[in-house]
């Protein structure tokens, strides 16, 4: 998801990335346990007929999606704020809070997207200023990259004569 502001008195524009949560953790939680009572039912169905080595692997099977749907959500977090200043574009990224933080010469930057023409890839888009360079929206959907890119060559004011399309 990407959701631009500007900051009308000090003229910054943020650009906040961050991934598209579907769901949210009550309604993981409320999935988990609706999973967990349907396999608990059957596993218990099961070893009513003696098969009650199937209770342990239910028990596992259990932890796991509440494991596995637990580490989507936490990746799932990861927000980017890009932020345009005059003379800097600065990306701040973390989970709860800002963990890195990267400044580009604004005067330097420069976009490199990589837009596949398949489906199923979603490309990189890339900032680079001199000899350093940084990926942002590596959670996006290719419509939201692509959303991504014209915001920041917007914002950091390039024609697409200007832009070095990867291939």
């Amino acid at each position: 998801m990407v959701v631009s502001q500007q900051n009308s008195e000090t003229g910054v524009t943020q650009i906040v990335v961050t991934g598209n949560k579907s769901m949210s953790w009550r309604a993981n939680v409320l999935l988990a346990a609706s999973l967990g009572a349907v396999s608990a039912i059957f596993g218990g169905g099961i070893a009513l007929f003696g098969f009650w080595l199937v209770l342990p692997f239910a028990g596992l099977e259990f932890l796991l999606v509440v494991y596995c749907l637990s580490v989507a959500y936490r990746k799932l977090g990861f927000t980017e704020v890009i932020s345009l200043e005059e003379a800097f574009v600065i990306v701040e990224s973390g989970y709860r809070h800002p963990d890195n933080r990267v400044e580009l010469s604004r005067h330097w930057a420069r976009l490199e997207f990589d837009n596949p023409s398949s489906l199923f890839e979603v490309g990189t888009l890339v900032i680079r200023a001199g000899n350093r360079s940084l990926e942002v929206g590596h959670l996006l959907n290719k419509e939201d990259k692509i959303k991504l890119h014209r915001e920041l060559q917007l914002e950091l004011g390039m024609d697409s004569s200007t832009l070095r399309l990867m291939s």
